[in-house]
């Protein structure tokens, strides 16, 4: 990768914006009036467990109307049509909009996203799926796929979606290389997903390369790295291009909205 100068360097930003997509065939279905949906790790590179996203607390709400303030939502999608395992609070398609068949029967592929009634998280990473009782519950079955995902940038520490810091701004002449690994998951609109690593040489210059991993669109790996490149060949000495961000209100802010990205994971030395 070449660059225009050997004394500047345009810089690059990242904003955090935590996700995680899980499906398993021995944790969630509900028993009763509890299920151990997620125990999220918290390991960046971990892609076969539930990388980078630790939700904040949550006590299922009292009201069934009632709206998460977390700043992150829960959405499940049906594996298969059931009979009886959906509240009475969820009438319409997340994704789609539209109507659900039977709001209490979910049909496979239905998309739901779970009010604040309908879930609570303790210890930081433990999601309970509520699975009977009021409207708002939904008995979330074995293959079913369910996703946890940042919606908004908070004020406070109260979102733990990684370590240390909450974004990240390097000049790209300390960008060294980028990987691809494997992701073996979806976004809730059937979209499938992969994941790259971009590797930072440290900001505080130690010997631990500074990472961010990018959750996005399958197939985007060479549109990212011409995206890199574009940056690192730019003129722009003024301002830092943003690449990805996610601000207070919940809007995201793309280089290049067509890589899809879904999440972003940053993992840099303590400053």
């Amino acid at each position: 990768m070449a660059y225009t100068s050997n004394y500047k360097s345009p810089f690059i930003y990242f904003g955090r914006k935590g996700y995680l997509a899980e499906v398993s065939a021995a944790d969630q279905e509900v028993a009763g009036t509890t299920a151990t949906s997620v125990v999220a790790t918290g390991v960046a590179y971990d892609h076969a467990t539930l990388a980078g996203f630790l939700p904040a607390d949550h006590t299922a709400g009292i009201s069934n109307t009632s709206t998460s303030t977390d700043g992150y939502r829960i959405v499940i999608k049906a594996a298969a049509g059931t009979t009886g395992d959906r509240g009475a609070a969820y009438t319409h398609d997340f994704y789609t909009g539209a109507a659900f068949a039977a709001a209490a029967d979910p049909a496979a592929g239905d998309v739901t996203e779970l009010n604040a009634a309908g879930w609570d998280v303790a210890n930081t990473n433990q999601i309970t799926v509520v699975g009977s009782g009021g409207t708002a519950f939904y008995d979330i079955q074995n293959t079913d796929k369910l996703w946890v995902e940042q919606t908004a940038q908070l004020a406070t520490a109260a979102l733990p979606v990684g370590t240390i810091t909450t974004a990240y701004c390097a000049p790209m002449k300390n960008f060294i290389g980028a990987d691809t690994i494997a992701y073996a998951q979806e976004h809730y609109d059937g979209t499938a997903l992969d994941r790259t690593i971009l590797s930072f040489k440290s900001t505080v210059g130690d010997a631990t390369d500074d990472t961010i991993v990018l959750t996005h669109t399958a197939g985007k790996y060479k549109a990212i790295m011409e995206a890199l490149e574009e940056i690192a060949n730019s003129n722009n000495y003024t301002e830092a291009h943003t690449f990805f961000d996610l601000d207070l209100d919940g809007n995201e802010i793309h280089y290049r909205p067509n890589l899809g990205i879904v999440g972003c994971f940053i993992d840099s030395a303590a400053k």
